[in-house]
């Protein structure tokens, strides 16, 4: 037996396959970083792309960052630390300063980040700030051209510089992720993130992809309101290692940062599996099943037809969207749109994969909620795999770690 290992919550579980069996365990290649993470910082922050932080600032200066909640939280605080650092040299008070975790895909949820920031001795007396998608304080900016209203957090809005910092990485809305996430969705209202991801109803959305893809324009558009300053755009490797970053302009890192991405997100299959366990790749990913849920587009692109999935999502916040319990007997495709609410895109897409799929989903929802969304609950993952051989004559297996942020070629 081997015993696969998968990230559920913040934790891992494991799923133990029959050598035979095992096709594989599809995750990127991991690369070992040529430099430090500070020494990769620094660098970026010292010869960025556009003006240099001290052109930036000004008499009575107050700076908010915002951060991207998806991102590797100790790239992320190895990050704050080099630019509050660089701040402060450049005479910014730290009393000036305040971090605000970018939390618009979630409710006011637990962040990884913010236990990551607290340990920091570095970070200890700058002001921290979890955003919240429903608070008060929100600043309307307008609308884009598909009519997205932008509405951002008033913190950030009235900060004299505006920075932004993420990780790039393959993204099921957005084709990347990016330093700019941490802003549009990050801080904006759950009005701006409806709309915004409502524009998945109808586009052609394929992770890895950038071109003509809907949310990512309206997205960057959105971006473009909110007057980010400057950005700091990295990318790690699977053990949450910073192997690039640069830093300036927020298009331009973005930009930079995809090619330095490279194709470290890809990992190989057989495909054709009879089952394939697949995780969503652990918290923040997994904390509710709207953002954990679109990991089964890779699980059934590595299944063969009638194949099983098991989705392993801890969702210690549920379902994290209303959509998941006012259509979750919506099966035809037009009526999604019609009924457009939060979360619909991502229901659409696992009614699309039960058509073709059964799923059992291993997590800390309540097993008839589970079932009325037309999977099956399990107690855990050896439960469901077990359950799943049993009720196959094929058995070949492929497992995938981080089910969001890996593209399967």
């Amino acid at each position: 037996m081997v015993d696969c290992w998968l990230p559920y919550g913040e934790t891992e579980v494991y799923v133990s396959v029959e050598m035979d069996y095992l096709l594989g365990i599809a995750k990127p290649s991991n690369v070992e970083p040529e430099k430090s993470p500070s020494e990769i910082i620094v660098d970026a922050i010292a010869d960025p792309i556009g003006s240099r932080l001290e052109e930036l600032l000004g008499r009575e200066t107050t700076v908010a960052i915002a951060v991207e909640n998806y991102s590797s939280p100790n790239a992320v605080v190895q990050t704050l630390r080099e630019v509050v650092k660089s701040l402060v040299e450049l005479i910014i008070p730290r009393d000036r300063i305040t971090i605000i975790i970018g939390n618009g895909d979630h409710e006011r949820n637990k962040s990884p980040i913010i236990d990551a920031i607290k340990e920091s001795a570095d970070l200890g007396n700058i002001r921290v700030v979890v955003h919240s998608r429903d608070t008060a304080g929100l600043v309307d900016l307008g609308a884009t051209n598909r009519g997205t209203p932008v509405k951002i957090n008033g913190m950030y809005h009235d900060a004299s510089l505006k920075i932004a910092v993420g990780e790039t990485r393959l993204d099921q809305y957005m084709g990347f992720s990016g330093a700019h996430n941490a802003v549009v969705p990050g801080i904006s209202s759950l009005e701006t993130i409806k709309e915004n991801r409502k524009l998945y109803i109808d586009g052609d959305i394929t992770p890895g992809v950038i071109e003509l893809n809907p949310i990512k324009e309206d997205a960057l558009e959105a971006a473009e309101k909110t007057g980010i300053d400057f950005a700091i755009n990295f990318v790690t490797n699977n053990e949450g290692r910073v192997l690039a970053a640069h830093a300036g302009s927020y298009m331009e890192t973005w930009s930079r940062a995809i090619n330095s991405l490279s194709t470290h997100y890809e990992a190989r299959h057989e495909g054709n599996a009879d089952i394939v366990v697949v995780s969503a790749g652990g918290a923040p990913f997994d904390q509710s099943l709207n953002s954990a849920s679109l990991a089964l587009l890779s699980a059934a692109e590595a299944a063969k037809k009638n194949g099983t999935l098991i989705l392993l999502a801890e969702c210690s916040a549920g379902l994290g969207a209303e959509a998941f319990t006012q259509l979750a007997q919506v099966s035809e495709q037009s009526e999604f749109k019609r009924r457009y609410m939060y979360g619909a895109e991502s229901l659409k897409q696992v009614k699309n994969v039960l058509k073709d799929h059964r799923v059992i989903l291993v997590s800390a929802l309540p097993g008839y909620i589970v079932e009325s969304l037309g999977m099956e609950p399990a107690r855990n993952a050896n439960d469901a795999y077990t359950r799943a051989v049993q009720t196959r004559r094929g058995r070949r297996t492929t497992v995938i770690p981080h089910g969001l942020t890996t593209l399967l070629i």
